[in-house]
């Protein structure tokens, strides 16, 4: 059900800004209380105790003002976003800083408190945990002192210019520059490009104070913000509040908005991504053109229109891809907006190298033959069909709004759109619907493809130079294929409704231990498989006052064995090729379709997890429906396993991957600091040399060798446990195995272990001026579920005290990650701290984290061990609520393979009386890490 209702929110998220507002114009949802005080300033409220599974206290809120990067000055660059930082410094009513208020309320930035500024806009986000009349004014009286009175001072300036040049500076990577220059190619024509969000490395060391405040100033004006609030509170009571509080700030006329939409014409414009990193060879075509929001009958049309002509236009292309020639990989499309009235949609072809010019030819060919035939009526039906079923889905859910609304205003609020009834709006869908027909479709493609704006752009490996052609020879090349004749568009392909091949034996079971106080049952499997089987209902009685268990049906399943990939004998490359190849070819025989379409149908989910020494199959569908997981396990436990066809595209692709001879900087530093921490011997990514010798026979080999492994099975469901039992006779106990002696002797793994003692890694390759700090360290610690939680926790403490001191007090850093848990295959506790900053900084800011490591006590107090124990409670007691039975399972597993018993089943209510004062001062007295790595990457050096 709740799956359900993701697909019909996605479904208006998609469908309805675009259709949702207009018969002679759609109003807003009712349930939204919305108002503008008289001078401009808006605001959205929607009480979330109208919803019948609202989130209990929560309130997410979003103070929104409609100024962004495009909004600045040439010598604003990098502004916008600026002022998002120091609106939360000092202001009038904090002096100290609205970051100590938000502190004060119990917000932790990140989770608790966040800012973003893109183009067009500017948000900042708020979300109260335990919302009463006291947090509520709190929160709405720190915006009203980010919203109008920032003091933005040239002090607080000088710091905070330190940690939004390390955010520009962690922008700098392969990844991120390609991405920019395709920007830059999409948006040409515009003032996008010249307005980068982040500024300059100039800009934010340059720009005055004075410029910010102007910023503030023009922009920051009551009608040019909106405040949206998701919040189980009475929104009268708070608009009276947002009056006071908002409504007697003056409003001064904005200044002129520089324009956004990109000057569109008749030309074909053609560019290449040239970035030495890249590594991918592409031809890409794009087509923009004006669309304008219409709050009207037709204008709901034209969106139903476009949202069904992109929906075909992607299916048919996607079906295309089984026409290319050998040298070119795939064919796809997409569409998107560059501007607030601009749209793109875009095509394109992956080639081998050397093959751009015949992947260009592709292109013009496949959009022809799609521009001149259109789509098949049999596809039309079917997606005015889905339409109509969502669209009646969708108001069987109408009444129910849940958290996804605040997105939805907030979207609705940033694009200037109404978020409608969504009743009604369905009502009217249904309206317009009989009266779109095929022609319209078709002639809203054509009209895509006949756009005059155009764009062409090439990627090669390396970015290698490619010669497409100038413009007139690419026109020719279009003109000519809209005048060749081409072979009739491929058809929906019929899946037919596959039966999974009947087991034609059956195994035995018998019983080796029962544990009624935990509903508990160990069995012995005649294939030498251990089964353990627990009944959720009998542990729910001990939960019964944060779970109901009658509303869930869903049982779960896993099955666990050794066959891991670090195997001490042999490939282990192979052994994680082999079962990626299996879960690839899912039921020996089908195509992926034929699978899709049965999975779909009896709602089975099953996944693979292989690590270095396990692999864990975990699987959950409704109990009707449990014997049929069981039997599609036991078929990927037959044999022969792999499909041919699956073999040769798989290989392929990996063998293509592997001769890409371009290595990114951040890959080299990546694989140098596995060969320091793990040896030689530890590969990341596989070699042409490793791959080559890997057939087919003994990819099946391998595969055959790892279904032979023992397995151990857990099953939590409160189905009749002789039912249960016929079922695992029938599809578990079956499945052939080799006997336990055998397989240990025959199959070892090791885990993947970092070595001991302390070394270096200084790495000066970077092309960036950027320096980059990894710490890996390790200490060996007994696996306990109380000591791993406590590492968690820990873990997050340690990242929080790290980012108060590398960015808070230094201005080092604009963020840390740390990891801190207890590995439960190699009984460590692994700790990981990463960051960048300024290649002339980072040894001094290594130093600290070092001194913060070496004094962890300190990071033990009773304030934060108190909220520690209270936030515990809150996710444990959510989590037994909304998760009961998949939370049992996960611990049954952790139990058996660890223990090999279910104490952890018996522990769980006391986790909470782990997280005392005393026991986190002896784990950080016990905690010394002095097996460590410390990897640097710096700049090249000048000389």
């Amino acid at each position: 059900m709740f799956y359900q209702r993701v697909l019909s929110v996605l479904f208006c998220l998609l469908v309805q800004p675009v259709l949702a507002n207009e018969v002679g114009e759609l109003s807003w949802d009712k349930r939204i209380v919305r108002g503008t005080l008289d001078n401009g300033f808006q605001y959205y409220i929607f009480d979330s105790r109208q919803e019948s599974d609202y989130p209990e206290q929560l309130t997410m809120a979003t103070l929104f003002v409609k100024a962004g990067a495009m909004d600045e000055e040439q010598d604003q660059l990098g502004v916008a976003h600026m002022v998002e930082h120091m609106v939360f410094h000092e202001s009038d009513d904090y002096p100290q800083s609205v970051r100590s208020a938000l502190t004060e309320l119990g917000l932790k930035q990140g989770r608790g408190f966040n800012a973003m500024t893109n183009s067009e806009n500017t948000r900042y986000m708020m979300n109260l945990k335990k919302t009463d009349d006291k947090s509520l004014s709190a929160m709405l009286k720190i915006y009203q002192q980010m919203a109008f009175y920032a003091q933005i001072k040239d002090e607080s300036l000088i710091k905070e210019r330190l940690v939004i040049e390390e955010e520009w500076r962690k922008k700098l990577s392969p990844r991120t520059r390609i991405n920019e220059e395709k920007k830059s190619l999409l948006r040409v024509g515009s003032l996008y490009p010249e307005r980068p969000v982040i500024g300059t490395q100039e800009s934010i060391k340059n720009t005055s104070v004075e410029r910010l405040k102007a910023f503030y100033q023009d922009w920051y004006q009551p009608s040019n913000m909106a405040l949206i609030l998701y919040t189980p509170s009475n929104p009268e009571h708070l608009a009276k509040q947002i009056q006071q509080l908002f409504g007697q700030v003056e409003n001064n006329p904005l200044p002129p908005r520089h324009e956004k939409d990109p000057q569109l014409d008749d030309t074909l414009k053609i560019g290449q991504l040239t970035d030495a990193a890249g590594k991918i060879n592409r031809v890409a075509y794009l087509l923009r053109y004006a669309n304008y929001y219409d709050n009207s009958q037709q204008g709901r049309r034209n969106g139903l229109i476009d949202y069904m002509a992109r929906r075909l236009l992607t299916q048919q292309v996607r079906r295309q891809n089984s026409t290319l020639d050998d040298q070119v990989r795939t064919f796809s499309s997409t569409k998107g907006s560059v501007s607030p009235n601009v749209d793109i949609l875009g095509f394109s072809v992956n080639v081998d190298t050397g093959f751009h010019a015949l992947g260009l030819s592709v292109l013009a060919s496949e959009l022809a033959a799609i521009q001149q035939q259109g789509f098949y009526q049999a596809d039309f039906d079917a997606i005015r069909q889905k339409v109509m079923d969502t669209v009646e889905t969708n108001k069987q859910a109408a009444q129910q709004r849940g958290s996804l609304w605040s997105m939805k205003m907030l979207d609705a609020v940033a694009s200037n759109k109404v978020l409608a009834d969504p009743e009604m709006s369905n009502n009217q869908v249904l309206e317009v619907l009989p009266t779109i027909h095929l022609d319209d479709v078709n002639q809203r493609m054509r009209d895509w493809l006949s756009s005059a704006d155009r764009i062409l752009y090439s990627q090669a490996v390396g970015g290698k130079k490619v010669e497409l052609g100038n413009a007139e020879a690419v026109e020719k090349l279009f003109s000519n294929a809209l005048q060749a004749t081409h072979n009739p568009l491929q058809k929906a392909v019929q899946v037919v409704d596959k039966v999974l091949p009947e087991s034609d034996s059956s195994g035995e079971y018998r019983l080796l231990s029962r544990d009624t106080q935990l509903g508990l049952s160990e069995w012995q499997l005649s294939n030498g498989d251990g089964l353990t089987l627990l009944d959720p209902t009998v542990l729910a009685e001990r939960y019964a006052d944060v779970y109901q268990p009658a509303e869930e049906s869903i049982s779960y399943f896993s099955a666990y064995s050794k066959a891991g990939y670090q195997v001490l004998e042999g490939n282990h490359w192979a052994e994680q090729i082999a079962l990626q190849l299996s879960e690839a070819t899912g039921i020996y025989g089908w195509t992926e379709k034929e699978l899709i379409k049965w999975r779909q149908t009896h709602k089975i989910n099953l996944s693979i997890k292989q690590k270095a020494q396990s692999v864990f199959y975990r699987g959950n569908t409704e109990d009707e429906n449990f014997d049929t997981l069981f039997a599609y396990y036991h078929q990927s436990q037959s044999l022969p396993n792999i499909n041919l066809p699956v073999y040769q595209d798989v290989m392929e692709t990996l063998l293509r991957n592997a001769k890409v001879d371009v290595v990114r900087v951040n890959e080299a530093f990546a694989r140098a600091v596995a060969k320091t921490r793990f040896g030689d011997e530890q590969e990341l990514v596989p070699s042409v040399e490793g791959l080559e010798p890997l057939s087919f026979a003994e990819l099946n080999q391998v595969r055959e060798r790892q279904i032979a492994q023992p397995v151990q099975y857990f099953i939590v469901s409160r189905l009749d446990e002789q039912e249960l039992l016929m079922s695992v006779a029938k599809h578990l106990a079956s499945i052939p195995r080799v006997d336990t002696q055998t397989a240990s002797s025959v199959w070892q793994t090791q885990a993947v272990l970092q070595k001991a003692g302390h070394r270096i890694l200084d790495l000066p390759i970077n092309e960036t001026p950027k320096a980059e700090f990894r710490l890996y360290a390790y200490q060996d610690m007994p696996w306990s579920p109380q000591l791993a939680l406590q590492l968690i926790y820990l873990g997050e403490r340690l990242e929080e005290v790290l980012k108060r001191q590398l960015r808070d007090k230094v201005q080092g850093v604009y963020s840390v990650r740390v990891g801190l848990e207890l590995n439960r295959e190699s009984n460590r506790a692994e700790l990981s701290v990463q960051f960048s900053s300024d290649p002339q900084r980072v040894d001094a800011l290594a130093s600290q984290t070092e001194q913060v490591l070496a004094d962890l006590p300190a990071l033990i107090t009773p304030q934060w061990v108190a909220e520690t124990q209270a936030a515990f409670v809150d996710v444990e007691n959510n989590r037994l609520k909304t998760s009961f039975r998949s939370t049992l399972v996960h611990r049954l597993e952790l139990s058996f393979v660890k223990f090999d018993d279910a104490r952890y089943l018996n522990d769980m209510s006391q986790l909470a009386g782990s997280l005392t004062l005393d026991d986190f001062q002896k784990l950080v007295h016990s905690l010394q890490f002095d097996n460590k790595v410390l990897a640097y990457l710096r700049p090249k050096s000048s000389e």
